[in-house]
């Protein structure tokens, strides 16, 4: 519950930070200069925040377009794909390909409906990311590289940990698959919520998503 309520607390960052959502794993390297998941991380982020700060979206009959554009530069850093089967956990595995996809669509776009209506007017020009570390993971059986990097978001005169975790599939380019906030991670959140629901219907799912959008 603790975990909940921190989460709760950080939500509006969240997306400022997931659009701008430690584990010590041996061996791991540590390294200062920026390293090509870095790289990507500070572009993507720094593209998602010049559209929220945009002034030709200022106007609120632009809201529905700003969040578009957002959502389309978050898919570029984000493997909103490896976001929903670790929000789904073992119930990942009840769904076909197809049942996969279409909830990977919609679960995106709840997130980007969730987050960029929060930061909806407020301004972002004081946003300031500090990247503290970066730790190169052993890649896993498959040949996936892993990476985490260490951040720290200052907006509003508070500061606030993000810890991004980043994977680069063969033949891709790397891509955020979770992100915790001050601990709470965002992936790990839904999870909690969806953890106990096995014998409920992928559609069901689904359609609760869609049900989410449409509010």
């Amino acid at each position: 519950m603790e975990k909940l309520l921190a989460f709760n607390k950080v939500s509006t960052a969240i997306f400022t930070i997931l659009t701008l959502f430690i584990v010590w794993l041996p061996p791991s390297v540590l390294l200062s200069a920026d390293t090509e998941a870095e790289i990507v991380l500070r572009n993507g982020v720094n593209s998602i925040i010049d559209v929220l700060n945009d002034p030709a979206f200022a106007d609120k009959s632009h809201k529905e377009a700003k969040r578009d554009i957002s959502l389309s530069k978050a898919e570029a850093f984000f493997d909103f794909k490896e976001f929903s089967r670790g929000a789904l956990g073992q119930n990942w595995r009840q769904f076909s390909s197809g049942q996969q996809s279409e909830f990977t669509k919609y679960f995106s776009q709840l997130i980007a409906n969730t987050y960029i209506a929060r930061l909806d007017g407020e301004s972002l020009n004081d946003i300031k990311i500090t990247y503290l570390k970066t730790e190169i993971i052993d890649a896993t059986k498959s040949g996936i590289e892993r990476a985490e990097i260490s951040t720290e978001v200052f907006h509003n005169k508070i500061a606030t940990p993000v810890h991004y975790r980043m994977m680069k599939k063969k033949g891709e380019s790397w891509k955020i698959y979770d992100v915790k906030i001050e601990g709470v991670s965002l992936v790990g959140n839904y999870r909690e919520q969806y953890r106990t629901r096995f014998n409920d219907p992928p559609d069901k799912f689904i359609q609760e998503i869609k049900e989410k959008i449409a509010q």
